[in-house]
């Protein structure tokens, strides 16, 4: 079994935790956004990349929902950018990209240095070698992602989100997809952390053949109908939501799976949405496993769910 994830966010982390916990990790590859990456301190910042590293090595500051496990953090204003605070063994991880690109590597190479320093064995690969970071337009101006989520509290109305620069994906990129048995698309945000992917040259014509070869393409429902219980989901949920209206988009389970109908053949909900199953858009194969839940068992039962659809398939 060959797993290929397009990835960002929490989302893609989580399903990155989900996939080691059933030691599948040297089976698959995760391509990971890189819209969200961000320069800080003169340090080359990528949050998407960095949680998949993280989780895979058991580092992830799951309460956090980023960053690493236990890290220490720099008095505020202490640091050039004292709004983006980074805790010390984040910082050493920043550096050490930051060196390693300085010397001539590019951007998926010095991802690959990273994973197998810690011991990674899953394939990690950027969506793009080239700056593509996103731009949010609210009527106060323009700002980088980072600047509006963070910075700013994703306060200001959003009324459109653009992504300046070339759309060539890194080259890996389309074979991994073209020869995976399953592609997985999980994100906390279908706009910040999977729409700057599937715009690259070449990646959503790959996913519709895919599909219209009756190969599987799950995307993990990044919506979820329930309430969040937790501030730091709360401020995800506000922000998505946000992201989501400048689309046009409602943030409904439903709304968002007709966004990825055109390459999706499967969307896993989330039990609290089993009932949306038969209300998917036409083309689309419902299934049911626990997102928000982050137990072994229900890690277990999101892999099972999105692996069972090659056998669905194939069928």
């Amino acid at each position: 079994m060959r797993i290929t994830a397009l990835c960002g966010g929490l989302g893609g982390a989580r399903f990155a935790l989900a996939l080691a916990q059933e030691g599948l990790a040297d089976r698959s590859t995760f391509v990971t956004n890189v819209a969200d990456d961000w320069v800080a301190d003169d340090l080359l910042v990528c949050p998407d990349t960095d949680a998949v590293i993280y989780a895979l090595s058991g580092r992830l500051d799951e309460e956090r929902g980023w960053g690493i496990r236990g890290d220490e953090f720099p008095p505020s204003g202490s640091t050039a950018t004292p709004w983006f605070n980074l805790g010390t063994q984040d910082r050493a991880h920043h550096e050490r990209r930051s060196a390693l690109l300085s010397g001539g590597a590019d951007l998926a190479s010095v991802t690959d240095v990273l994973a197998r320093e810690v011991g990674i064995t899953a394939r990690l690969v950027p969506a793009s070698l080239h700056p593509r970071g996103t731009v949010i337009v609210t009527d106060k101006g323009t700002s980088a992602f980072q600047e509006w989520l963070v910075r700013d509290h994703a306060a200001p109305p959003v009324q459109d989100v653009r992504w300046p620069g070339p759309r060539t994906p890194a080259p890996s990129v389309l074979p991994a997809m073209a020869d995976a048995d399953v592609v997985v698309l999980t994100s906390s945000s279908p706009v910040a952390s999977l729409e700057p992917t599937l715009e690259l040259d070449g990646i959503r014509d790959l996913l519709t053949a895919r599909k219209a070869a009756g190969l599987p393409v799950v995307l993990i429902s990044p919506v979820v109908s329930t309430s969040p219980e937790l501030e730091r989901d709360r401020r995800r949920h506000h922000a998505r939501a946000a992201l989501l209206a400048a689309r046009g988009i409602a943030h409904e389970p439903l709304a968002v799976a007709e966004l990825f109908a055109d390459v999706a053949t499967h969307v896993v909900l989330d039990p609290a949405d089993a009932h949306l199953a038969h209300d998917l858009p036409s083309g689309l194969i419902g299934a049911v496993a626990p997102i928000v839940a982050q137990d072994a068992a229900s890690r277990a039962a999101l892999v099972s769910a999105c692996l069972a659809t090659v056998d669905v398939l194939s069928s």
